[in-house]
């Protein structure tokens, strides 16, 4: 009886461990198929290079050089342009229409 027991016990186990082995499967044939309108294809096959990449050092040096100079005259022009200030009499005659009686010369030092 202790035999018939057992295996039953072995048996059981088995179909247990087949069962699930067949849901897996199920599984990944459902994934498949769910999966199978996302297949992708090699359109162009990748080309590999006659010879290894280099930057072009002088062109980006020349490029870097042109974009610096240019931002610093960008904001030379705009510092001119939003600067408001009076800078000498004329300045303030051409902009009030008022005649400027005096003004305090620039004090310059030796040092400068």
């Amino acid at each position: 009886m202790s035999s018939l027991v057992q295996e039953y016990d072995n048996t059981k186990r088995l179909y247990e461990s087949l069962l699930k082995k067949s849901e897996e499967a199920q599984q990944a044939e459902n994934l498949e198929r769910r999966q199978k309108g996302e297949q992708f294809r090699v359109v162009d096959p990748a080309r590999v290079p006659d010879k290894p990449f280099q930057p072009d050092i002088p062109k980006i040096l020349l490029m870097g050089l042109v974009a610096g100079m240019a931002c610093g005259l960008a904001g030379i022009f705009a510092r001119e342009q939003l600067d408001r200030s009076f800078h000498d009499p004329e300045d303030i005659e051409a902009t009030l229409g008022f005649r400027v009686l005096a003004s305090i010369p620039r004090i310059t030092s030796k040092a400068q």
